[in-house]
């Protein structure tokens, strides 16, 4: 695995945490929480991929 590809799971991995976090918190369902994490994280990796480098 190359650095940019740690570097861009990395980041979308800890969007994806604060978004399933905040979604669990606003008082929505776990299976909520999950899809809202899984969508920011395919849309972190999408935007960090064209952004680095």
């Amino acid at each position: 695995m190359t650095v940019r590809a740690a570097v861009i799971l990395m980041l979308a991995m800890q969007v994806a945490v604060a978004a399933g976090v905040l979604t669990m918190l606003a008082g929505n369902a776990w299976a909520v929480a999950v899809l809202a994490a899984g969508g920011s994280f395919a849309g972190t990796v999408a935007f960090a991929r064209s952004v680095i480098g």
